[in-house]
């Protein structure tokens, strides 16, 4: 659970930039990926390499939660490009 916590927690602060640096379309996209893939790495080498204790299995520690903060990501991307490039 930590994981997907974790995961949420960074999609809401990258959202929140990419939607205030304007990005669109697969630049998003890629700027989700990225900062996905660099929490996940942070994550790994934080636990020495051994996520064991911390996940089920050692694949959570890449795939735990993505699918919730893809659209935590999404929501907070399309607002903060709303407030700041619309209004």
């Amino acid at each position: 659970p930590y994981g997907a916590r974790s995961r949420v927690f960074v999609a809401i602060l990258s959202g929140t930039a990419a939607g205030i640096l304007g990005l669109t379309g697969l630049l998003g996209f890629i700027s989700f990926f990225i900062t996905s893939l660099a929490l996940s790495a942070g994550l790994f080498l934080l636990m020495g390499g051994a996520p064991k204790p911390y996940f089920r299995t050692a694949s959570d520690v890449w795939t735990e939660g993505v699918s919730q903060a893809m659209m935590s990501y999404i929501l907070f991307w399309t607002l903060f490009y709303d407030i700041v490039h619309i209004y």
